[in-house]
């Protein structure tokens, strides 16, 4: 029976990798640090080892006996008061968990990197793949992504370690108990609260990134990275669907860059007088106005059998999510109610 260790298996896509695992007939560890909520975890048969990322004495007992090493943990936001917050935990934390993978001679590591290191493309008949680095670094979290995948990619030649990195799209779905920046931009815009950004998305089940994991573990190409994404919708196209779950359109954003970067100046302050993260930044403004989230999927097919679920079904599901956990109302569409 294979054994699998999961870090970050509280978080969005751990705790839907540790289900999928499970299914899968593998024992699977969770290093999970004292002050982690485990609400993503309950009811689940793993087995807890507390431990920290940053505190390299505490993984080697997590990884004694363990067949592969599921490196998911990561601070998935786009403002911290101090950046080091984010970019410490990216790439020292990656840093120790290859080296402790190593000291226990674990077969293959998979890590969960970003579509944010390969970047986003002005294009959208000419989308991104696997070749391309994110060079646009406005964003701490973008910068921690690169410099993880790149740092991981030269440590583990080094360490003559087998790894392989996966890099999801824009990730949705259940079990997302801490909201990431994805999941709360998607209940605005279900909720009628934001407008939908211009452009190309991309949208990935979260169960499927986490079957994406499983078989980079089994089926990947040693030193290999695979992008893991659904269907590339023009912001019409993800109207419509949106409108087939809710009933309700929303609306695209329309505003030309001058004014959301004046506008994204006076929420940056506002947010530094208050001490919080500001509703947008011109980083943000930088980092998304013009470009689009349009990949080239086709290298995790080709090579891993990867098919993920339309994106129909991942908002339904995204939806669902949220309405159980209180941050939707429920809603009833006719037309959609008949179709199913």
């Amino acid at each position: 029976m294979t054994i699998a260790l999961v870090t970050g298996a509280t978080g969005h896509i751990g705790a839907n990798l540790v289900r999928e695992l499970l299914d899968r007939g593998y024992t699977v560890r969770a290093l999970v640090r004292l002050s982690s909520s485990l609400a993503g975890l309950q009811g689940l048969e793993v087995r807890l080892c507390h431990g920290d990322i940053l505190e390299p004495h505490t993984l080697d007992d997590a990884m004694d006996g363990v067949d592969v090493v599921f490196h998911c943990a990561a601070v998935y936001v786009n403002w911290a008061p101090d950046e080091a917050e984010i970019l410490r935990p990216a790439i020292e934390g990656t840093e120790n968990v290859l080296r402790a993978a190593a000291r226990s001679r674990i077969k293959r590591v998979v890590m969960t990197s970003s579509c944010n290191a390969v970047g986003f493309g002005t294009d959208p008949e000419r989308p991104l793949d696997e070749a391309s680095w994110n060079t646009a670094l406005h964003l701490p979290y973008v910068r921690a992504k690169v410099g993880q995948e790149r740092r991981a990619r030269e440590l583990a030649e080094a360490l003559d370690l087998d790894l392989v990195t996966v890099l999801p799209t824009g990730v949705l779905g259940p079990h997302d108990h801490r909201m990431t920046p994805t999941t709360a931009y998607f209940r605005d815009v279900l909720a009628g609260k934001a407008p939908l950004l211009p452009g190309v998305s991309n949208l990935i089940h979260v169960r499927d990134v986490a079957v994406g994991h499983a078989l980079a573990a089994e089926r990947g190409a040693a030193g290999g990275r695979y992008l893991l994404g659904g269907e590339n919708l023009a912001a019409a196209a993800l109207q419509e669907r949106i409108e087939a779950v809710t009933g309700e359109r929303p609306s695209i954003l329309s505003a030309p860059r001058w004014l959301l970067m004046a506008a994204a100046g006076i929420a940056e302050l506002i947010a530094g007088l208050r001490g919080v993260e500001p509703a947008i930044s011109r980083a943000m403004v930088r980092t998304a106005h013009g470009r689009h989230s349009c990949f080239d999927t086709r290298l995790a097919g080709s090579e891993l059998g990867f098919r993920p679920r339309p994106a129909e079904e991942v908002l339904e599901d995204t939806h669902a999510w949220l309405v159980s956990i209180g941050q939707l109302t429920a809603v009833y569409n006719a037309d959609y109610a008949a179709a199913v």
